[in-house]
């Protein structure tokens, strides 16, 4: 049985009004011609328009092209006929790959599930561990979208030289093949504009993604409630036992592995290899310790975050310096993992560059223990850094937990103060018995009673600040750590040093006195600890200054280079390129000139000098260079203004003199011989492989030919 449709009662009218403005359409003077198809010899400015549009309206404006371009290969000459077949065919391939692109999708935004009322410890990790993810996602998005954006901008510059090479063409076959050259230039742009379109969005998704899952960590940390009682706390405390033991047997492995590297001396090329190999386990067995570590210290964070939510009888100390104890290790790990990555990155790298022809069976058999060694290590690396990451949540979770805590512990301690001072206010009333004299001053039970109370109080408040300088250190960077823990040490002792005063004064004896002692350490100081004393307010000035801090790379007038590894009160750990650490005492950095080459932006330029013979092409000296900077990973190439250049600075006697400027990143501001070692070979390499010749020294001697009239003393013969 078929339906009728009821029409409504505006459909006549419409219907009217339509075929009314059709006939007046009619009637006008000017039709709308339909859009032209674009004429290979002769393009008009807006010919791609007729490539504009839906997939399904462009793919059949596409064919009728082709179709029209093949019609015109039969008028050229035989030898344009071979060449513009293969150019065809690539303006084919690009049509479909930009009706491709046309077609896709949209990508979606991610959606997080609903966050649930609490959160235990793991699900935190795993929320932690989704915002790494996301975030490493929208890293690479970004740089996605920065290498699409430079490929438009070649294509971009490939139109428009060769749009010049065709508007420069004659009329004729070449204008023809110049503008089949042009429509495929200018398909290849529309297909990067188009991925730049959609790489862009994804990365926008990506980005915000990334946002949204660090808000949830936040919200997880904020919703963090315990998964158990005290049989959990009762496990926490079985697998810090068990981590423990764990890291005492990794560092008997590290033992064992630095044993068996250092023992071996074989210096065949099997001794050196299996040398290689020995030292790669020694450094896995490094990293094995450092992950052990971390996973002893993530055990503890979860016992103490968990004592901190359980019970009300904690012992605060021991949690403050367990925290500060997480601090030095991350920062430790932190420091040493760019050095760890970049030495098993060169043992594959030098292991796989190996010619295995001709080797014997040991020996490959070796090889193959060092690429399984190294691709290990790089395992652990990945670990250690989640690791690593996870530790720094919980530090924040258990920092978290101490701040809800301290205010039932500070009402405490306020109650213990008034119940010790009335205690004493009654023993003082009660009690005038002397306990002892000093100097004639009798010395009563409440005068020790108060200093042992001044005692506690500087102690507190010492614990206090330092816990304090901790909180503020673990947001801030690596150098700023190092100088609050040297400052919140300096605190600490400055606060303990006045309590005690205080409390000697308390309890009788005289600031006379005191000041007495004082004056004979001055005068012992002035003679005899001058060095210390001028070393110990320089290593003040470095810390409050902040002109050095911990990772930086500095060169002085002596010229020592190295890393500062440590900032003390009276000298500087410096560890130079070659792993020796050198105690440099603090007046060294304040009387002296110092060159910190991190100390703002972690990159810089470099200079690299080159030759090249004269005669060569300079347009290609400068390409061959600028690729040769590429294949270097030190590398900065993404920064705006900050691109590599070359420069000619010279006519030398042998050469053309050229200057490599290159910004390079941390890791090559760090080792400047290196980093020169690697841009000269690379250099060499490119040069080579453009056939420009890197020239001798050479002298040209000119002969002049003729003859030389006689002289006043020539006689003839």
């Amino acid at each position: 049985m078929r339906m009728k449709i009821a029409r409504p009662n505006w459909l006549a009218p419409f219907l009217c009004g339509l075929l009314v403005a059709a006939s007046t359409a009619a009637q006008e003077p000017e039709e709308i011609a339909p859009q032209k198809v674009p004429e290979v010899g002769s393009l008009e400015q807006d010919w791609w328009g007729f490539f504009e549009g839906s997939p399904e309206e462009i793919a059949p404006r596409i064919e009728t092209f082709l179709e029209q371009v093949n019609e015109e290969i039969s008028s050229l000459g035989a030898q344009n006929q071979e060449l513009a077949p293969a150019i065809v065919g690539a303006v084919r391939d690009n049509f479909e790959v930009y009706l491709s692109l046309l077609g896709e999708v949209e990508a979606q935004p991610q959606r997080l599930p609903e966050p649930p009322a609490t959160y235990t410890i793991d699900e935190l990790l795993e929320v932690a561990a989704t915002a790494r993810e996301a975030r490493f996602d929208a890293s690479a998005a970004a740089s996605e979208v920065e290498r699409e954006r430079r490929i438009l901008n070649g294509s971009v510059e490939r139109r428009d030289a060769l749009f010049k090479e065709y508007l420069d063409a004659v009329d004729g076959d070449d204008r023809w093949l110049a503008g089949l050259r042009l429509v495929r230039a200018r398909s290849a742009q529309a297909i990067a504009s188009r991925r730049l379109e959609v790489l862009t969005q994804s990365a926008r998704l990506a980005s915000n993604y990334a946002e949204k899952t660090a808000e949830r960590v936040d919200l997880a940390l904020s919703r963090l409630g315990t998964d158990g009682g005290e049989e959990a706390l009762d496990e926490l405390k079985k697998v810090v036992d068990e981590r423990s033991a764990a890291v005492e047997a990794a560092i008997e492995r590290e033992r064992e592995a630095q044993v068996a590297a250092s023992s071996i001396g074989d210096d065949t090329v099997l001794g050196r290899s299996r040398q290689r190999e020995a030292q790669q386990r020694s450094l896995d067995a490094e990293v094995e310790l450092g992950l052990a570590r971390a996973m002893l210290a993530e055990a503890q964070a979860r016992r103490f975050w968990t004592e901190l939510e359980l019970r009300t009888d904690f012992d605060l100390s021991e949690i403050e310096d367990a925290s500060l104890d997480w601090s030095e290790l991350v920062r430790s790990i932190e420091d040493y993992l760019p050095d760890w990555t970049r030495q098993t990155e060169d043992e594959l790298l030098a292991v796989q560059g190996i010619d295995r022809d001709g080797l014997d069976r040991t020996t490959r058999r070796v090889l193959d223990q060092r690429i399984g060694t190294a691709q290990e290590t790089l395992g652990h690396i990945g670990e250690l850094e989640s690791r690593v990451a996870d530790l720094n949540l919980l530090m924040r979770a258990v920092d978290d937990a101490i701040a809800e805590s301290s205010g039932t512990l500070r009402q405490w301690l306020s109650n213990a103060y008034r119940t010790v001072r009335t205690a004493w206010i009654r023993l003082t009333e009660v009690s005038g018995t002397t306990l002892f004299s000093v100097k004639e001053t009798p010395v009563t039970l409440g005068d020790v009673v108060r200093g042992v109370i001044i005692l506690i109080i500087g102690w507190l408040l010492s614990r206090g600040i330092r816990f304090a300088i901790n909180r503020v250190g673990r947001k801030e960077s690596v150098g700023t750590q190092a100088s609050l823990y040297t400052l919140s040490r300096l605190t600490h002792y400055t606060i303990i040093i006045v309590a005690a005063l205080i409390a000697l004064s308390s309890i009788g004896l005289s600031f006379t006195n005191i000041a007495i002692i004082a004056g004979a350490l001055s005068v012992g100081i002035g003679f005899g600890l001058q060095s210390i004393v001028n070393n110990f307010v320089s290593g003040l000035i470095i810390l409050f200054e902040r002109t050095l801090r911990v990772g930086d790379y500095i060169e002085l007038d002596t010229g020592l280079t190295g890393t500062v590894k440590a900032i003390n009160v009276r000298s500087t750990l410096i560890n130079t390129n070659d792993n020796i650490d050198i105690v440099v005492p603090n007046s060294e950095f304040v009387s002296t000139k110092l060159t910190n080459w991190t100390l703002g932006e972690h990159i810089l330029r470099v200079r690299i000098p080159f030759g090249v013979a004269y005669g060569s092409d300079k347009e290609v000296v400068r390409k061959a260079a600028i690729e040769a900077c590429e294949d270097v990973p030190y590398t900065l190439t993404h920064l705006r203004g900050r691109e590599p250049d070359v420069w000619l600075v010279e006519y030398g006697d042998n050469s053309l003199n050229f200057l490599l400027l290159v910004w390079v990143n941390r890791q090559g501001a760090r080792r400047p011989t290196r980093t020169r070692a690697a841009y000269l070979w690379a250099l060499e390499d490119k040069l080579s492989e453009y056939g420009i010749e890197i020239p001798f020294p050479q002298r040209d001697l000119h002969l002049r030919s003729g003859w030389l009239p006689p002289g006043p003393n020539t006689q003839d013969d």
